[in-house]
C-alpha cells in the first residue's frame, strides 16, 4: 500500500546543524479546518499502514488501562467522539511540572492514570494516545513547541525550552492527522490561522 503523500515528520533543520540567534528559517505546516461534523462522518475506513503502525500497544500494557479506554468511550459512536471523550476526561487532571517519577518497573501511562493523576503535557498526550489506540483509533504522539511569546511592538515571537509541548494527532480517513489537546490549559493553533494567506 502506498504511504501518505504528506510527510510523516516535520522538522526545522540547519545546514550547519545548529540554529543560532538571528538565523532565519521557514516553516511549512498545516492545521486542519475540518469541522466536528465532518470528522464524525469520516468513518473508519483506515488505510492498512495507519492501523498497523498507529494502533500498536505494548504486550504488557496493564488491563485496567484498556478497561478505562473502553469505559470512557462506551457511549461514543465515532472515533472523533472517542477522542473528545478521552480528551475531556484527561483535562480534569491537574497540570504539574514537579513530579516523582514512576517506579522502575511501572508502566508510565498506568502510573499517571491511576496513581499520579496529575502531570505535564507528555503525561497527558501519551495517555490519550494509548487510550485511543486501545479502542482501535489510529493515534500518534506529537512533540514540538507552542508559538511562544510575542515581543511587544515587534513581529517576533520568542520560543524557549519552556514552550516545549506534547499533544495528540488522530488519523481520520480523507482528512489525515488532526490535532487534539488533552493537557489542561493547553491550546492548539486557531483554525482561523489556516484561512489566512500570510502569518508572521
Amino acid at each position: 500500500e502506498t504511504l501518505p503523500v504528506l510527510q510523516d515528520v516535520l522538522a526545522v533543520r540547519s545546514s550547519e546543524s545548529k540554529i543560532k540567534a538571528g538565523d532565519e528559517y521557514q516553516i511549512t505546516s498545516s492545521v486542519s479546518v475540518a469541522t466536528p461534523r465532518e470528522l464524525r462522518n469520516a468513518g473508519t475506513d483506515y488505510p492498512a499502514w495507519a492501523v498497523v503502525k498507529y494502533t500498536q500497544l505494548p504486550e504488557d500494557l496493564p488491563q485496567r488501562v484498556k478497561d478505562l479506554g473502553a469505559q470512557l468511550t462506551a457511549e461514543a459512536e465515532t472515533p472523533y467522539d472517542k477522542a473528545k471523550a478521552i480528551e475531556a476526561y484527561l483535562a480534569q487532571f491537574p497540570y504539574k511540572l514537579q513530579l516523582t517519577p514512576p517506579p522502575f518497573d511501572a508502566d508510565g501511562v498506568d502510573h499517571f492514570l491511576f496513581t499520579l493523576r496529575q502531570g505535564y503535557s507528555e503525561y497527558f498526550a501519551s495517555s490519550m494516545a494509548v487510550l485511543l489506540r486501545s479502542v482501535g483509533v489510529p493515534t500518534r504522539l506529537a512533540t514540538g513547541y507552542t508559538q511562544g511569546d510575542k515581543l511587544s511592538d515587534q513581529d517576533i515571537y520568542l520560543v524557549t525550552d519552556s514552550h516545549s509541548h506534547a499533544w495528540v494527532e488522530v488519523y481520520f480517513p480523507e482528512y489525515g492527522w488532526v490535532s487534539f489537546e488533552p493537557t489542561p490549559g493547553g491550546k492548539l493553533p486557531d483554525h482561523s490561522l489556516a484561512a489566512r494567506e500570510s502569518e508572521p
